[in-house]
């Protein structure tokens, strides 16, 4: 029986995934704690969302080493491009969901979506300023 294939670059890709997941957890954990007076606790969460940080940048690391696109361009004129491409599509799939969710009658849901669509579209534009001085 041949030995499995393994993706290196799909389990880099999960991975990274996972720890960018933690640590906006870990932070958003921590404000609750900052509301709730439990600074211990919300020192804690940040210290650990600083671990998994630096876990998150050695993904992209090895992933950078594969060519993968989600690492970057490979220096700051291909990241800035790559990090315009990310927000074009996420305007693109809130829009969608925004859509989705006002078809299924969750108004609420798509208020959000529509303004995660101007927060992203904001974010586009200053990325595609930041992209035309960088001439």
């Amino acid at each position: 029986m041949p030995a499995k294939k393994y993706d290196i670059g799909t389990q880099l890709r999960e991975a990274f995934a996972r720890e960018a997941e933690s640590v906006v957890r870990c932070l958003f954990y921590a404000r609750r704690a900052d509301v709730e007076g439990r600074a211990d606790i919300a020192a804690v969460l940040r210290s650990i969302a600083d671990g998994e940080i630096s876990q998150a940048f050695g993904h992209l690391e090895f992933l950078e080493e594969t060519g993968d696109p989600l690492a970057g361009g490979g220096d700051a004129a291909g990241d800035l491009a790559a990090v315009i491409e990310v927000e074009g599509r996420a305007v693109e799939r809130y829009t969608e969901l925004a859509a989705g969710a006002r078809a299924a009658g969750m108004s609420d849901a798509a208020g959000w979506f529509d303004s995660l669509v101007d927060a992203e579209s904001v974010h586009l534009g200053v990325l595609r300023r930041a992209a035309a001085m960088d001439l």
